[in-house]
């Protein structure tokens, strides 16, 4: 399945069939690229998540090692100090989570694939379900972002938190994510999460 899926959506791209090439008419360099930025956008906000969860609960002595060791780290948890900040940054993170989900479902579906890249194959002799899940509904692109983009990094921050964090491009993506936020494309939930509040406790 892994090889199938790297074959289907590598060069699926390749062969110009993505819906970003044929829909909105993105070249093909453009697409490959951003799949790439997509994935490596949507690791780090799925790691540092998980990293930042992780050595919150730490001790003030353990903090003090990770200062040492771990500089860029050390100031990202000084950055989601608070439980404000905290609530910031998620609000941001899920903002780019779904907008780099939305884009790589775009550049993984191949709605008008006749023939499997590169081939003489015909989709049309594959099981309608298959043609249906994988090709139209992007299915394989969701198992390449589940694989590369969400449960690797997950993974390895849950084991070395410390490690992933201090990564220095993740810095970025923290402050991108609390400067998204503080421009409030997320504030509606807000209100409206505030407003079933403020309902239920009356």
């Amino acid at each position: 399945m892994l090889i199938s899926t790297l074959y289907i959506v590598v060069f699926g791209i390749l062969a110009g069939q993505s819906s970003l090439t044929l829909l909105f008419g993105s070249p093909i360099w453009l697409t490959f690229l951003l799949l790439i930025f997509t994935l490596l956008l949507l690791s780090s906000l799925e790691g540092t998540q998980i990293a930042i969860v992780s050595l919150s609960d730490r001790s003030a002595d353990q903090l003090i090692n990770v200062q040492k060791e771990y500089p860029v780290a050390y100031s990202i948890l000084q950055l989601v100090c608070s439980k404000i900040r905290a609530q910031q940054y998620l609000a941001g993170r899920q903002f780019f989570v779904i907008i780099t989900v939305f884009l790589n479902a775009q550049i993984t579906s191949f709605p008008n694939m006749n023939f499997l890249p590169f081939t003489e194959y015909p989709v049309s002799e594959l099981p309608q379900w298959i043609n249906l899940i994988c090709f139209k509904f992007g299915f394989l692109g969701a198992l390449l972002v589940l694989w590369t983009a969400q449960l690797i990094p997950q993974y390895y921050a849950n084991r070395h938190p410390d490690i992933f964090l201090n990564i220095r491009g993740n810095s970025f993506v923290v402050r991108l994510c609390l400067f998204i936020e503080s421009i409030g494309p997320t504030k509606p939930a807000n209100w409206i999460s505030s407003l079933v509040l403020r309902t239920i406790n009356n």
